[in-house]
């Protein structure tokens, strides 16, 4: 178990994935300075009900998934507004045990850190996701964030297609819980065909 700060969003990110994310809020300039200090992560987890962003002071956090991924700060920029810019890259998947919030209104969780999953080859038949995968990582913003995809194996070419495929949240938050790369791809085909329908 280990106890992490959390960064609500409305979007998933899986081991491996990489993030661009602008800080404004006095709360999460705090966290992303603690952990650069403490040289530790924190966890980006999908929001099921509510906002990323706290409108008024008595605005309740949002209500969460029970699954994320345990990032950490791979870059940082302070942009021309003033505002500050981190490249985060997601390290390992966790399930929440039990959440809170700290007098600065932060989200803090026990957390079990879950195993990587188990590496397997891509089937014959889902190789056209693969080419898939190619062509969206020819895309400016995709190479500009410094992804590196290994095209061979089931874990990442399901991560990341999940990750830049334009579905809806809660589907992409199923693949996340899924822990069989071969099933996600299944997964992932089936989605393909709804979208094209």
């Amino acid at each position: 178990m280990a106890e992490i700060p959390l960064f609500p969003l409305s979007l998933v990110v899986f081991p491996g994935g990489r993030l661009s994310l602008q800080i404004f809020e006095q709360r999460y300039l705090t966290m992303v300075k603690n952990c650069m200090k403490d040289d530790v992560g924190f966890g980006v987890i999908m929001i099921n009900k509510g906002h990323d962003v706290l409108h008024h002071a008595a605005e309740a956090l949002p209500n969460v998934a029970r699954c994320g991924t345990y990032c950490r700060i791979v870059d940082f920029d302070q942009q021309t507004n003033g505002l500050l810019q981190i490249a985060i890259e997601g390290e390992v998947k966790f399930n929440v045990r039990d959440n809170y919030e700290s007098n600065e209104r932060l989200m803090f969780a026990q957390v079990e850190l879950l195993p990587l999953e188990v590496e397997a080859p891509i089937p014959e038949n889902k190789r056209h996701l693969v080419n898939l995968l190619e062509t969206l990582t020819q895309h400016e913003a995709v190479r500009l964030s410094g992804l590196k995809v290994n095209f061979e194996s089931a874990v990442e070419v399901g991560a990341r297609l999940t990750e830049l495929l334009p579905c809806e949240s809660n589907f992409k938050q199923q693949m996340l819980e899924m822990d069989n790369p071969v099933l996600r791809l299944l997964e992932l085909e089936k989605q393909l065909f709804r979208m094209q329908g």
